[in-house]
């Protein structure tokens, strides 16, 4: 990356943060009804060393919260993903983007647009790879919309795979015994809220009296 331009990134990154997430970190009782959902897991580390991140596209609903929440979890995932990259000695994150039984109820053009905004500007550089599976037919068109607000490096790191190769391919990036059973491997899924990550603030949702 060019230095002007990452110097410009940096300070525009800072005074966002400094804005949106001004504890140093995201309360998770400000994003309840995402984390009850169980839309994503953090789920080990890839070969290479990269934290896995699997979200669950038929598990959002769009309007069940704000769009100021969805982006407050989306910043939650990045900021835990990445620390739990840090604890390896790297930056950077692979993810696998679950479409499995997504209908048109779960679509959210705003959601998706804004989850890719944050991760471009705000995280530059940290997404190795993204594999988009098991998607429906209709998502080609959602695809080819939500596209044209990525730049080319952050598409060239997405990879939207065929049902007849996922189960090859995960296994050739993840080890089988961290690869969840649904696509090839022998574990169980873990919840992100529910994994201990190292220089990862550890919060208690708080208990209505």
């Amino acid at each position: 990356m060019h230095v002007d331009k990452a110097a410009k990134m940096f300070v525009q990154s800072h005074t966002w943060r400094t804005s949106f997430v001004p504890q140093g970190y995201i309360p998770i009782d400000h994003i309840t009804s995402e984390l009850n959902a169980n839309k994503c897991a953090l789920q080990g580390y890839s070969k290479e060393g990269y934290p896995l991140v699997i979200g669950f596209g038929a598990k959002h609903y769009p309007g069940e919260s704000s769009l100021e929440t969805f982006k407050k979890y989306v910043v939650y995932i990045l900021d835990k993903t990445i620390a739990s990259a840090s604890a390896r000695g790297t930056e950077k994150i692979a993810a696998i983007g679950d479409l499995k039984d997504m209908a048109y109820k779960n679509v959210d053009l705003k959601a998706y647009i804004a989850a890719f905004q944050i991760l471009q500007d705000y995280y530059p550089e940290r997404l190795a790879k993204l594999y988009l599976i098991n998607a429906p037919n209709f998502f080609i068109g959602i695809w080819k919309l939500v596209s044209r607000f990525l730049d080319q490096p952050t598409k060239d790191k997405i990879c939207v795979l065929s049902n007849d190769v996922i189960r090859e391919v995960l296994l050739s990036d993840v080890d089988v015994e961290t690869l969840p059973s649904d696509y090839g491997g022998k574990a169980e899924l873990l919840f992100i809220q529910d994994v201990d990550v190292p220089n990862f603030p550890r919060q208690v949702a708080s208990v209505p009296a």
